[in-house]
């Protein structure tokens, strides 16, 4: 069960903006976006605190027009472990390609989620062990055939360290 002083401070919340599963129970993840179009059925193991859309309502005290201040990643989920008492929070982008370039936009997304999930996570009170970066992406132009521009960045050292980055720090999911 989600902590009593947890529950109370989410009645603040717009009721549309969170959603709260019980173990086994199922919720559809969906990104409209044509740059991620995706939806992917979600079943809790445990108890998940799930803000679908925190891309609209990212922190209001950031400035708009400063480049990337408002980015944010697509999905933010909080699982509950009941026996500590602490929270995992698992941020999710969706882009319909990887490449050199959505791949360090990706990256952006993620540390801009992180520190709008953290002021989430705050105001709740809630105590985070553990992050963890998804990106699902139906095709990956940083593996397979690429232009020749493409391969040219992938001979620069820059370039190769952010692939390698990305994907050491993401779990990459490949949609059919």
């Amino acid at each position: 069960m989600i902590p009593a002083h947890i529950e109370e401070k989410l009645r603040m919340f717009r009721e549309e903006t969170y959603e709260v599963l019980m173990d086994k129970q199922q919720t559809k993840l969906k990104e409209k976006s044509e740059a991620g179009k995706v939806s992917l059925t979600c079943m809790a193991q445990g108890e998940l605190l799930i803000f679908p859309s925190p891309e609209n309502h990212v922190l209001p005290y950031l400035e708009g027009q400063t480049k990337g201040a408002t980015a944010c990643a697509d999905k933010f989920l909080f699982k509950f472990e009941q026996e500590s008492g602490i929270w995992d929070l698992h941020i999710m982008e969706f882009k319909k390609t990887i490449d050199i370039s959505s791949a360090r936009k990706s990256q952006w997304q993620f540390t801009m989620g992180i520190y709008n999930a953290r002021a989430i996570a705050g105001f709740l009170g809630m105590q985070i062990r553990n992050i963890y970066l998804y990106s699902g992406f139906r095709n990956n132009k940083l593996a397979g055939e690429q232009s020749m521009i493409a391969l040219r960045a992938g001979n620069s050292r820059e370039s190769q360290k952010m692939i390698r980055q990305y994907f050491d720090l993401t779990a990459a999911v490949m949609f059919g």
